[in-house]
């Protein structure tokens, strides 16, 4: 990585493209440490946003993601500790350690039976991440390869805080975008009932409101359900319109008297 920011706006790079430029680094970096280790099961590199839940950032191989997804879904593990605690964690027999159950034994099932869980640290001294080293054997890391472990912790400091980082950028541009579409949504609807209704813009959400209320629905549902809704025929009539009710709008909100902008009133006003 250079010393120039790629989140620098100049270079015109968005956000995932540099998180999976960063991402290929410690890929890279962790197939590089996996080569230094000789016979290993694999090499992992693990980050997490406050909050989110946490991610493997690169891999030496598939059976080190695969274990890593085991802890993860499971919520225990040495990984994690490491993770919460800021702590080395070693673990010599995964499948006989009653602190990791039932990882440890999962782990094993898959063919590793030793872990070590480095902390990562960024400038403040504050866990960005966890570098991981497996392996087949019981007890399957000598002192040395710990050490290249915690080599690899030191040199993909900046990396993981840097993916920690755009991962939290991303979640939150998602949570805007959802919050956004949502809106529009309500919106939406929002507008075709008041120009069903021919009501106005307060009516017309305490109707969408009281239908969300009656149906047990979010109110994001009820309107999505609205819009998705198949138009009616032009005379107000049709196979589900026959009793003078528009099929387009909720019951409980078609029971009103209504007219379409620029009509005379439907029939019921």
């Amino acid at each position: 990585m250079t010393s120039t920011s790629p989140t620098d706006r100049s270079w015109g790079v968005s956000s995932s493209e540099v998180l999976t430029l960063v991402e290929g680094y410690l890929e890279d970096a962790a197939t590089r440490t996996h080569e230094r280790l000789g016979d290993v099961a694999g090499v992992a590199i693990t980050t997490a946003v406050a909050g989110g839940d946490p991610l493997t950032v690169g891999s030496s191989t598939a059976l080190a993601a695969e274990v890593d997804q085991v802890q993860y879904a499971i919520g225990v593990g040495p990984c994690l500790h490491a993770l919460r605690e800021g702590r080395e964690t070693y673990v010599p027999d995964l499948a006989r350690d009653p602190r990791w159950s039932p990882y440890g034994v999962e782990a094993a099932g898959l063919g590793v039976h030793t872990s070590l869980s480095v902390p990562v640290l960024d400038g403040r001294a504050q866990v960005v991440g966890v570098v991981k080293v497996y392996a087949g054997a019981v007890d399957g890391l000598d002192e040395e390869q710990r050490r290249h472990g915690r080599e690899l912790a030191l040199e993909v400091a900046g990396g993981v805080g840097l993916a920690s980082t755009l991962v939290s950028t991303s979640l939150e541009l998602d949570d805007r975008i959802e919050a956004m579409d949502t809106r529009r949504t309500i919106d939406l609807a929002t507008g075709l009932i008041m120009g069903r209704l021919g009501c106005g813009p307060e009516a017309a959400f305490d109707l969408l409101r009281r239908e969300s209320q009656n149906a047990n629905l979010k109110l994001t549902d009820v309107a999505a359900n609205l819009l998705a809704r198949p138009a009616v025929p032009a005379d107000g009539h049709g196979a589900d319109g026959a009793d003078g009710v528009d099929p387009e709008l909720p019951r409980s909100v078609a029971q009103a008297p209504f007219r379409r902008r620029g009509e005379a009133p439907a029939r019921g006003r």
